[in-house]
Protein backbone atom coordinates (compact mmCIF):
# COMPACT_ATOMS: atom_id res chain seq x y z
CA UNK A 1 0.00 0.00 0.00
CA UNK A 2 1.74 3.25 -1.15
CA UNK A 3 -1.09 5.92 0.30
CA UNK A 4 0.84 6.30 3.20
CA UNK A 5 2.28 9.32 5.22
CA UNK A 6 4.89 6.73 6.95
CA UNK A 7 6.75 6.44 3.65
CA UNK A 8 7.17 10.29 3.82
CA UNK A 9 9.64 10.01 6.75
CA UNK A 10 11.97 12.87 5.83
CA UNK A 11 9.64 15.61 6.79
CA UNK A 12 7.40 16.30 10.01
CA UNK A 13 3.82 15.75 8.41
CA UNK A 14 2.42 17.24 11.45
CA UNK A 15 3.95 19.86 12.45
CA UNK A 16 4.01 21.17 8.47
CA UNK A 17 2.60 24.73 8.35
CA UNK A 18 0.07 23.44 5.43
CA UNK A 19 -1.13 20.31 7.79
CA UNK A 20 -4.68 21.54 9.55
CA UNK A 21 -5.16 20.39 13.27
CA UNK A 22 -7.92 18.32 12.41
CA UNK A 23 -7.10 14.74 13.90
CA UNK A 24 -8.31 12.19 12.11
CA UNK A 25 -6.45 13.86 9.00
CA UNK A 26 -3.44 12.92 10.74
CA UNK A 27 -4.34 9.64 12.07
CA UNK A 28 -5.93 8.56 8.71
CA UNK A 29 -2.16 8.10 7.59
CA UNK A 30 -3.59 8.57 4.59
CA UNK A 31 -0.95 10.19 1.69
CA UNK A 32 -4.03 11.28 -0.41
CA UNK A 33 -6.05 12.80 2.05
CA UNK A 34 -2.87 15.03 2.55
CA UNK A 35 -2.66 15.96 -0.97
CA UNK A 36 -6.42 16.83 -1.36
CA UNK A 37 -6.14 18.62 1.98
CA UNK A 38 -3.20 20.75 0.34
CA UNK A 39 -5.17 20.77 -2.95
CA UNK A 40 -7.99 22.85 -1.09
CA UNK A 41 -5.14 24.92 0.14
CA UNK A 42 -3.64 25.95 -3.14
CA UNK A 43 -7.39 26.70 -4.59
CA UNK A 44 -7.77 29.38 -1.70
CA UNK A 45 -4.90 30.91 -2.52
CA UNK A 46 -5.51 30.99 -5.93
CA UNK A 47 -8.99 32.62 -5.38
CA UNK A 48 -7.75 35.38 -2.53
CA UNK A 49 -4.08 36.13 -4.13
CA UNK A 50 -3.59 39.19 -6.21
CA UNK A 51 0.43 38.12 -6.73
CA UNK A 52 0.85 38.58 -10.45
CA UNK A 53 2.75 35.69 -12.46
CA UNK A 54 5.94 38.35 -12.26
CA UNK A 55 5.52 39.03 -8.54
CA UNK A 56 5.61 35.03 -8.72
CA UNK A 57 9.11 34.77 -10.00
CA UNK A 58 10.66 38.17 -8.67
CA UNK A 59 9.63 36.29 -4.74
CA UNK A 60 9.68 33.10 -5.28
CA UNK A 61 11.57 31.97 -8.55
CA UNK A 62 8.25 29.66 -9.35
CA UNK A 63 4.97 30.46 -10.82
CA UNK A 64 1.53 29.00 -9.30
CA UNK A 65 1.87 26.94 -12.79
CA UNK A 66 4.65 25.08 -12.16
CA UNK A 67 3.37 24.35 -8.36
CA UNK A 68 0.59 22.85 -9.56
CA UNK A 69 2.37 20.98 -12.40
CA UNK A 70 4.29 19.47 -9.11
CA UNK A 71 1.31 18.85 -7.37
CA UNK A 72 -0.78 17.22 -10.38
CA UNK A 73 2.10 14.43 -11.18
CA UNK A 74 2.54 13.71 -7.75
CA UNK A 75 -1.62 13.17 -7.08
CA UNK A 76 -2.14 11.41 -9.82
CA UNK A 77 0.71 8.94 -9.13
CA UNK A 78 -0.94 8.46 -5.47
CA UNK A 79 -4.14 8.17 -7.18
CA UNK A 80 -3.02 5.46 -9.27
CA UNK A 81 -1.28 3.81 -6.37
CA UNK A 82 1.75 3.50 -7.75
CA UNK A 83 4.85 3.46 -5.83
CA UNK A 84 6.74 6.40 -5.40
CA UNK A 85 10.56 7.07 -6.04
CA UNK A 86 12.63 8.88 -3.24
CA UNK A 87 12.99 12.07 -5.25
CA UNK A 88 8.84 12.40 -5.56
CA UNK A 89 8.86 12.55 -1.52
CA UNK A 90 11.69 15.39 -2.08
CA UNK A 91 9.45 17.15 -4.59
CA UNK A 92 6.65 16.74 -2.39
CA UNK A 93 8.65 18.68 0.68
CA UNK A 94 9.74 21.14 -1.89
CA UNK A 95 5.80 21.97 -2.90
CA UNK A 96 4.82 22.31 0.70
CA UNK A 97 8.09 24.69 1.10
CA UNK A 98 6.64 27.21 -2.03
CA UNK A 99 3.03 26.87 -1.17
CA UNK A 100 3.59 27.93 2.61
CA UNK A 101 6.20 30.87 0.96
CA UNK A 102 3.27 31.31 -1.66
CA UNK A 103 0.86 31.70 1.24
CA UNK A 104 3.20 33.87 2.92
CA UNK A 105 3.57 36.62 0.22
CA UNK A 106 0.16 36.40 -0.64
CA UNK A 107 -0.91 37.25 2.71
CA UNK A 108 1.95 39.57 3.29
CA UNK A 109 0.66 41.74 0.23
CA UNK A 110 -2.94 41.50 0.79
CA UNK A 111 -2.44 43.00 4.19
CA UNK A 112 -0.24 45.81 3.05
CA UNK A 113 -2.80 46.59 0.06
CA UNK A 114 -5.72 46.30 2.89
CA UNK A 115 -3.57 49.32 4.14
CA UNK A 116 -3.36 51.41 0.92
CA UNK A 117 -6.97 50.89 0.96
CA UNK A 118 -7.64 51.83 4.17
CA UNK A 119 -5.05 54.96 3.82
CA UNK A 120 -6.90 56.11 0.52
CA UNK A 121 -10.48 55.66 1.74
CA UNK A 122 -9.00 58.30 5.01
CA UNK A 123 -7.25 60.58 2.73
CA UNK A 124 -10.84 60.94 0.21
CA UNK A 125 -12.33 61.08 3.28
CA UNK A 126 -10.13 64.48 4.55
CA UNK A 127 -10.83 65.23 0.88
CA UNK A 128 -14.38 65.35 1.21
CA UNK A 129 -14.54 66.99 4.51
CA UNK A 130 -12.21 69.94 3.38
CA UNK A 131 -14.22 70.70 0.33
CA UNK A 132 -17.97 70.25 1.96
CA UNK A 133 -16.31 73.36 4.09
CA UNK A 134 -15.36 75.15 1.21
CA UNK A 135 -18.61 74.97 -0.43
CA UNK A 136 -20.69 76.04 2.90
CA UNK A 137 -18.30 78.87 3.50
CA UNK A 138 -18.60 79.70 -0.53
CA UNK A 139 -22.61 79.59 -0.05
CA UNK A 140 -22.40 81.69 3.52
CA UNK A 141 -19.94 84.35 1.36
CA UNK A 142 -22.65 84.58 -1.63
CA UNK A 143 -25.35 85.38 0.69
CA UNK A 144 -23.65 87.95 3.01
CA UNK A 145 -21.93 89.73 -0.57
CA UNK A 146 -26.02 89.79 -2.02
CA UNK A 147 -26.29 92.21 1.29
CA UNK A 148 -26.31 95.18 0.32
CA UNK A 149 -25.28 96.27 3.69
CA UNK A 150 -22.05 94.44 3.43
CA UNK A 151 -21.20 93.76 -0.16
CA UNK A 152 -18.77 96.57 0.03
CA UNK A 153 -16.83 95.06 2.78
CA UNK A 154 -13.20 93.99 3.02
CA UNK A 155 -13.36 90.45 1.82
CA UNK A 156 -10.83 89.53 4.30
CA UNK A 157 -14.07 90.71 6.65
CA UNK A 158 -16.62 88.22 5.24
CA UNK A 159 -14.35 85.60 4.81
CA UNK A 160 -12.93 85.20 8.27
CA UNK A 161 -16.20 85.95 10.00
CA UNK A 162 -17.75 82.70 7.62
CA UNK A 163 -14.63 80.64 9.10
CA UNK A 164 -15.47 81.53 12.29
CA UNK A 165 -19.05 80.90 12.44
CA UNK A 166 -18.29 77.65 11.03
CA UNK A 167 -15.58 76.56 13.67
CA UNK A 168 -17.64 77.61 16.48
CA UNK A 169 -20.80 76.23 15.02
CA UNK A 170 -19.69 72.79 13.24
CA UNK A 171 -18.55 70.10 15.31
CA UNK A 172 -14.89 70.47 15.57
CA UNK A 173 -14.04 67.07 13.92
CA UNK A 174 -16.08 68.47 10.71
CA UNK A 175 -13.76 71.58 10.34
CA UNK A 176 -10.26 71.91 8.97
CA UNK A 177 -7.22 73.08 9.61
CA UNK A 178 -6.91 76.11 11.18
CA UNK A 179 -3.50 77.56 9.05
CA UNK A 180 -4.46 79.69 6.68
CA UNK A 181 -7.51 78.61 6.36
CA UNK A 182 -8.88 82.03 5.47
CA UNK A 183 -6.79 82.07 2.65
CA UNK A 184 -7.48 78.61 1.66
CA UNK A 185 -11.50 79.39 1.83
CA UNK A 186 -10.85 82.94 -0.18
CA UNK A 187 -8.99 80.86 -2.91
CA UNK A 188 -11.80 78.24 -3.21
CA UNK A 189 -14.11 81.15 -3.26
CA UNK A 190 -12.26 83.15 -5.87
CA UNK A 191 -11.49 86.26 -4.26
CA UNK A 192 -8.51 88.13 -3.42
CA UNK A 193 -7.21 89.15 0.10
CA UNK A 194 -5.47 92.47 0.88
CA UNK A 195 -2.27 91.81 2.97
CA UNK A 196 -0.49 92.58 6.30
CA UNK A 197 -1.74 93.82 9.61
CA UNK A 198 -6.05 94.01 9.74
CA UNK A 199 -7.21 97.22 10.35
CA UNK A 200 -9.64 98.19 13.38
CA UNK A 201 -12.06 98.97 10.36
CA UNK A 202 -11.25 95.60 9.10
CA UNK A 203 -12.13 94.17 12.50
CA UNK A 204 -15.12 96.12 13.01
CA UNK A 205 -16.70 94.75 9.79
CA UNK A 206 -15.81 90.98 10.58
CA UNK A 207 -17.71 91.56 13.82
CA UNK A 208 -21.02 92.99 12.53
CA UNK A 209 -20.99 90.28 9.79
CA UNK A 210 -20.31 87.40 12.50
CA UNK A 211 -23.37 89.31 13.88
CA UNK A 212 -25.35 88.89 10.99
CA UNK A 213 -24.51 85.04 10.18
CA UNK A 214 -24.53 84.03 13.71
CA UNK A 215 -27.83 85.36 13.92
CA UNK A 216 -29.41 83.86 10.94
CA UNK A 217 -26.81 80.81 9.86
CA UNK A 218 -26.13 78.95 13.29
CA UNK A 219 -28.09 76.37 12.98
CA UNK A 220 -28.08 76.11 9.32
CA UNK A 221 -24.95 75.77 8.33
CA UNK A 222 -24.85 72.41 9.69
CA UNK A 223 -27.63 71.69 7.36
CA UNK A 224 -25.70 73.28 4.48
CA UNK A 225 -22.90 71.12 5.65
CA UNK A 226 -24.90 67.69 5.19
CA UNK A 227 -26.25 69.01 1.84
CA UNK A 228 -23.08 69.84 0.29
CA UNK A 229 -21.56 66.14 2.08
CA UNK A 230 -24.37 64.16 0.91
CA UNK A 231 -23.52 65.93 -2.32
CA UNK A 232 -19.76 65.26 -2.41
CA UNK A 233 -20.39 61.21 -1.64
CA UNK A 234 -22.36 61.07 -4.54
CA UNK A 235 -20.13 62.53 -6.70
CA UNK A 236 -17.19 60.10 -5.77
CA UNK A 237 -18.81 57.38 -5.20
CA UNK A 238 -21.70 57.61 -8.20
CA UNK A 239 -24.47 56.80 -5.83
CA UNK A 240 -26.54 58.96 -3.22
CA UNK A 241 -25.91 58.42 0.21
CA UNK A 242 -29.01 57.03 2.03
CA UNK A 243 -30.98 59.62 3.51
CA UNK A 244 -30.38 57.59 6.93
CA UNK A 245 -29.69 53.77 7.55
CA UNK A 246 -30.97 51.72 10.58
CA UNK A 247 -28.19 52.47 13.02
CA UNK A 248 -29.16 56.24 12.56
CA UNK A 249 -33.04 55.39 13.40
CA UNK A 250 -31.71 54.00 16.63
CA UNK A 251 -30.01 56.86 17.20
CA UNK A 252 -32.85 59.17 16.69
CA UNK A 253 -34.98 57.10 18.89
CA UNK A 254 -32.50 57.15 21.68
CA UNK A 255 -32.60 61.26 21.43
CA UNK A 256 -36.04 61.22 22.25
CA UNK A 257 -36.23 59.18 24.96
CA UNK A 258 -33.03 61.02 26.33
CA UNK A 259 -34.71 64.45 26.29
CA UNK A 260 -37.68 63.49 27.87
CA UNK A 261 -35.72 62.15 31.15
CA UNK A 262 -36.45 65.32 33.99
CA UNK A 263 -32.47 64.24 34.71
CA UNK A 264 -31.42 65.19 31.14
CA UNK A 265 -33.63 68.31 31.42
CA UNK A 266 -32.07 69.48 34.88
CA UNK A 267 -28.47 68.82 33.11
CA UNK A 268 -29.08 70.28 29.44
CA UNK A 269 -28.10 73.31 30.34
CA UNK A 270 -24.70 72.00 31.18
CA UNK A 271 -24.77 69.68 27.74
CA UNK A 272 -23.33 71.19 24.62
CA UNK A 273 -24.19 69.59 21.51
CA UNK A 274 -20.82 68.30 20.03
CA UNK A 275 -20.62 66.62 23.59
CA UNK A 276 -23.86 65.03 23.30
CA UNK A 277 -23.19 63.97 19.49
CA UNK A 278 -20.18 62.41 20.77
CA UNK A 279 -21.58 60.70 23.56
CA UNK A 280 -24.67 59.62 21.48
CA UNK A 281 -22.12 58.47 18.61
CA UNK A 282 -20.14 55.89 21.32
CA UNK A 283 -23.34 54.78 22.92
CA UNK A 284 -24.12 53.45 19.24
CA UNK A 285 -21.05 51.91 18.68
CA UNK A 286 -20.93 50.33 21.89
CA UNK A 287 -24.59 49.36 20.81
CA UNK A 288 -23.11 47.49 17.98
CA UNK A 289 -20.13 45.91 19.53
CA UNK A 290 -17.37 47.95 17.62
CA UNK A 291 -14.85 50.57 18.87
CA UNK A 292 -15.95 53.22 17.23
CA UNK A 293 -17.03 53.91 13.24
CA UNK A 294 -14.80 54.83 10.38
CA UNK A 295 -14.01 58.18 9.29
CA UNK A 296 -16.88 58.44 6.51
CA UNK A 297 -19.65 57.18 8.80
CA UNK A 298 -18.84 59.08 11.52
CA UNK A 299 -18.57 62.38 9.39
CA UNK A 300 -22.28 61.42 7.90
CA UNK A 301 -23.34 60.41 11.36
CA UNK A 302 -22.47 64.10 13.02
CA UNK A 303 -23.59 66.24 10.57
CA UNK A 304 -27.36 64.25 10.36
CA UNK A 305 -27.00 64.32 14.57
CA UNK A 306 -26.59 68.01 14.45
CA UNK A 307 -29.12 68.96 12.23
CA UNK A 308 -31.76 65.95 13.92
CA UNK A 309 -31.10 66.88 17.13
CA UNK A 310 -32.94 70.49 17.68
CA UNK A 311 -36.07 68.95 15.72
CA UNK A 312 -36.26 66.51 19.57
CA UNK A 313 -35.14 69.30 21.57
CA UNK A 314 -35.42 72.92 20.46
CA UNK A 315 -33.08 74.04 23.15
CA UNK A 316 -30.19 73.10 20.81
CA UNK A 317 -31.60 75.44 18.05
CA UNK A 318 -30.01 78.41 19.31
CA UNK A 319 -28.39 77.41 22.78
CA UNK A 320 -25.26 75.36 23.66
CA UNK A 321 -23.75 74.98 20.05
CA UNK A 322 -20.50 76.13 21.88
CA UNK A 323 -18.38 73.39 23.42
CA UNK A 324 -18.57 73.04 27.12
CA UNK A 325 -16.89 70.65 29.28
CA UNK A 326 -19.08 68.73 31.87
CA UNK A 327 -17.83 68.43 35.43
CA UNK A 328 -17.03 64.80 36.25
CA UNK A 329 -19.89 64.03 38.02
CA UNK A 330 -22.32 65.30 35.68
CA UNK A 331 -20.28 63.78 32.57
CA UNK A 332 -21.08 60.21 34.19
CA UNK A 333 -25.21 60.79 35.31
CA UNK A 334 -24.91 61.84 31.01
CA UNK A 335 -23.20 58.67 30.19
CA UNK A 336 -25.91 56.55 32.93
CA UNK A 337 -28.92 58.09 31.17
CA UNK A 338 -27.33 57.29 27.52
CA UNK A 339 -25.87 54.15 28.77
CA UNK A 340 -29.39 53.12 29.72
CA UNK A 341 -31.64 54.78 26.94
CA UNK A 342 -29.78 52.41 24.40
CA UNK A 343 -30.30 49.29 26.42
CA UNK A 344 -33.81 50.13 26.73
CA UNK A 345 -33.84 50.93 22.64
CA UNK A 346 -34.66 47.54 20.66
CA UNK A 347 -32.73 47.47 17.34
CA UNK A 348 -35.48 46.86 14.61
Amino acid sequence: MFDKLSQFNAIDIVTANLISNNKELVESGSLLAYLEHIKNIFLEIEESTTLTAFDELHLLGVTRKEIKAKFDKLYSSVKKDQKLQPIDFLALGELIGELNALSRYSKSLMYHQGVSLRNKKVAKVRELKTLTYKRVAKELYQIVSAKKAYNIFDAWAVVSSIDLLLRLYLNPKLVISEHKATQSLAKYIGVNLSKGKRSQEQLKQRDIVFSYLEKHFACDCTTLYQSFFDSGYQDINGIANTEEDRRLTLAYSVVDKLIKLKAFQSLKPNISLDVLVDKILKGLAKKFRISAFDDYTEAIYISCLYVKIPNYEAFYYQNNRLHKDLKSTQNSKLDEMIFNAFNNTPFM
